[in-house]
């Protein structure tokens, strides 16, 4: 009853309820889940977090990858898929340079199997024109 004394009338404190999901990821690791709820980081969209790894770039130079801070942004990241994009570009790129790769080993073989096949007719016609002057001759 003291406690019901102590809060105004009509205001309750709000239960807040969970859902499955945050409880099996708070049973997975307290600490991520900790960070998802509260850290300011997890709730800034994907354009602010940008902006903070830009800064961290330019204020500690090429360690800035080495701090908690940066590591924690690309991870919020990662886990938006704020690289899909870019990792999808990088996969086409590497399967053109893959396509342009295989391309360019195939040209000398296929050159060499003409300058074959040239060398073949001319042995040919060559020994058409001998078996042809040593009919002649006889």
């Amino acid at each position: 009853m003291q406690s019901e004394q102590r809060q105004p009338r009509g205001k309750r404190p709000s239960k807040r309820y969970f859902t499955a999901s945050e409880v099996a990821a708070f049973e997975y690791c307290p600490l991520a889940w900790w960070h998802e709820q509260y850290e300011p980081a997890a709730q800034a969209d994907t354009e602010e977090l940008f902006a903070r790894m830009v800064e961290l770039e330019h204020e500690h130079g090429p360690q800035a990858t080495a701090l908690p801070e940066y590591q924690l942004h690309e991870r919020l990241l990662l886990r938006r898929g704020a690289f899909d994009t870019g990792q999808e570009q990088h996969r086409e790129h590497a399967e053109a340079l893959e396509e342009a790769y295989e391309e360019a080993r195939a040209l000398p073989f296929a050159g060499c199997s003409r300058r074959l096949m040239l060398v073949a007719i001319a042995l040919l016609i060559s020994a058409i024109v001998l078996i042809a002057a040593a009919i002649l001759l006889r």
